[in-house]
């Protein structure tokens, strides 16, 4: 009985040491990752979007999006809408459209 309340007591102990090793605490998100705790609503709307890349170059849109590597905590609502946006990049430049967008790109 004493060793399985030990093993329990050190497996807690090395638990929360882990959590508050972690920046951020033990919701920290995965690299690329979105952790989310509370509800989410996403209303989008997208009417002619273009996105055109060339070469080396990186084109993105985003409408209503979380991106990677954010920690949402709480109730969250999004509402977002596009008319005619165009996203160009041609030779080694970068465009990039977020409208309605959590994190980074």
């Amino acid at each position: 009985m004493r060793k399985i309340l030990l093993a329990v007591s050190i497996a807690t102990a090395s638990s929360l040491a882990f959590a508050a090793a972690t920046p951020g605490g033990a919701l920290q998100a995965t690299r690329g990752g979105v952790n989310i705790k509370g509800t989410t609503r996403i209303s989008a709307s997208a009417t002619n979007t273009t996105t055109t890349a060339s070469g080396q170059s990186v084109a993105k849109t985003a409408v209503g999006a979380i991106k990677g590597g954010t920690n949402i905590v709480g109730n969250t609502s999004i509402s977002a809408s596009a008319r005619g946006t165009t996203t160009r990049a041609t030779g080694k430049s970068k465009a990039v459209t977020t409208i309605g967008g959590i994190g980074g790109e």
